[in-house]
């Protein structure tokens, strides 16, 4: 389908600012709602993704060079700052002087955005690195400090958890699912499931309801590229069929949004 195509297609679904399904828990991918003058991770994005009313954003996490928690997704800051390097590669004090095109906005620190979901909106954090285990405590103190309800999902599976001291709930497969069943761990107080909305079946969403884990679907355009599958009519076909076996809990690039209004 072409972008044409599939901007007419809009056209028979509901306004992306209609209120979405009250039966659903939508998660923003990427920082939020991601369009045309809200560029991934940025304050615009994340202030639609509230206004709009997601219950969770999943946001990307950086480290600068000189320590700080920063939201940004790729290795380099070229996507939307016209930088050749890295959040990592950069102090916070060089990062604040950037501004994004568009919006001309700075990065996000990762505390503006625990404050921006202060009593709103919660949070799946995606973690583009490996640091020591203060670094994880910071970010969970900046969560608590600014009252971000929970729960706190972090993407990584369990290896990521005891950085976090145990105080969010990590991703899952049903493989590593099924471990820590069998290592007699309680994963209803540690895990959610987490697959891509291709791939979730009745067989992993039934395993996830017997022990009280919450199955999660992944709608991203860029995993329907990959597989060949149209980027509209895919996530159309999934979602249709996920919904009917009851699946409540999505993360979704925002685009997919009419399709849960």
């Amino acid at each position: 389908m072409t972008r044409r195509e599939w901007a007419a297609s809009l056209l028979a679904a509901p306004a992306a600012n209609a209120a979405i399904a009250k039966s659903v828990r939508l998660i923003a991918h990427r920082g939020g709602v991601v369009e045309d003058g809200r560029p991934e991770n940025s304050p615009g994005a994340v202030q639609a993704a509230v206004d709009h009313g997601y219950w969770m954003i999943e946001v990307d996490v950086r480290r600068s060079r000189d320590g700080e928690p920063v939201l940004y997704h790729d290795g380099t800051l070229s996507k939307y700052f016209e930088e050749a390097r890295g959040v990592d590669q950069m102090t916070w004090a060089e990062l604040r002087q950037l501004r994004s095109k568009p919006a001309g906005k700075p990065p996000l620190h990762f505390e503006e955005l625990c404050a921006m979901c202060a009593g709103k909106m919660r949070l799946m954090l995606d973690l583009k690195g490996q640091w020591d285990a203060a670094f994880y405590q910071r970010l969970i103190r900046h969560i608590e400090q600014a009252k971000v309800p929970g729960p706190v999902w972090s993407l990584g599976g369990p290896r990521v958890r005891p950085l976090f001291e145990g105080k969010v709930m990590v991703s899952s497969n049903r493989k590593t699912l099924q471990a820590a069943l069998e290592a007699g761990e309680p994963v209803a107080e540690r895990y959610f499931l987490f697959e891509l909305g291709s791939d979730l079946d009745q067989a992993a969403v039934d395993l996830a309801r017997r022990h009280k884990v919450a199955p999660v679907a992944a709608i991203n355009t860029f995993r329907y590229t990959m597989a060949k599958r149209d980027e509209w009519e895919g996530p159309k076909e999934d979602i249709a069929r996920l919904r009917r076996m009851g699946v409540t809990d999505y993360q979704v690039d925002s685009r997919y949004e009419p399709l849960f209004a």
